[in-house]
C-alpha cells in the first residue's frame, strides 16, 4: 500500500505543507498546481505523478519555525518565489534546492519592508556579484521586476545583487552566507 499525505495547508500554487498519514512526520511537497487542486484535510498519495519534490521537516524546532514563518510571509511573496523557481528551471534546466522556498521569501519580505520604509540597501559586493554570477544576476533582475510590480516599489541594483546570492544558492546548493564570505575574500 502506497503512503499518503494529509494536506495541512496550501502554501502557494505549487507548495503544500503535509503530514504523512502513517508517521505524522511533516513534509513540504512541491508540484505544479498542487496548491490549487488540494485543500487542507484532503490526502495525496506519495506516488502521485504531480509531486516533483518532497522536503521533510525533521527537527521539531525547524517545524515550529516553519509554521511561524508561514503566518508571517505575504502570500504574494510566496507567489513570486514560485515564479522565480519555475523561471530558473525553464532557463537552466535545474530544479532549485527546496531551501530556496524558505530563504528567498524571508529575504524578499524584509527587503520589501526596508524599501517601503525608505531604508537604504547597500551592497558592498555588487560589482563582484555581477562579475562572478552573471546568469544569477540576470535572473535576479527579472525577480526584481516581479517584486516591483507585485508590491509597487522600486528595487535598487544593490538589492538585485543580494537576490543573486539567493538564486545562486538555490541552483548550486551553496549557503548564502558562504557565498558572501567567498565574495568578501576576493
Amino acid at each position: 500500500m502506497a503512503r499518503a499525505f494529509r494536506v495541512e495547508r496550501a502554501i502557494g500554487n505549487n507548495v503544500l505543507l503535509t503530514a504523512d498519514l502513517q508517521t505524522e512526520r511533516e513534509y513540504v511537497i512541491f508540484g505544479k498546481g498542487l496548491g490549487f487542486s488540494l485543500k487542507a484535510g484532503q490526502t495525496i498519495a506519495s506516488t502521485d505523478p504531480r509531486i516533483e519534490k518532497r522536503f521533510r521537516l525533521d527537527d521539531t524546532e525547524q517545524m515550529k519555525q516553519y509554521h511561524s514563518y508561514l503566518e508571517e510571509i505575504d502570500p504574494g511573496i510566496i507567489e513570486v518565489t514560485e515564479r522565480i523557481a519555475d523561471h530558473i528551471k525553464q532557463n537552466t534546466g535545474v530544479d532549485v534546492n527546496p531551501k530556496l522556498y524558505f530563504a528567498l521569501p524571508s529575504h524578499i519580505q524584509f527587503a520589501v519592508y526596508r524599501l517601503r520604509n525608505g531604508m537604504d540597501i547597500v551592497n558592498p559586493f555588487l560589482n563582484e556579484t555581477k562579475k562572478n554570477f552573471p546568469m544569477e544576476y540576470e535572473i535576479a533582475a527579472r525577480l526584481a521586476e516581479w517584486i516591483s510590480t507585485q508590491f509597487e516599489i522600486e528595487v535598487p541594483e544593490d538589492e538585485i545583487g543580494f537576490l543573486s546570492f539567493h538564486i545562486h544558492s538555490g541552483i548550486h546548493n551553496v549557503p548564502v552566507g558562504q557565498l558572501i564570505k567567498q565574495t568578501d575574500q576576493q
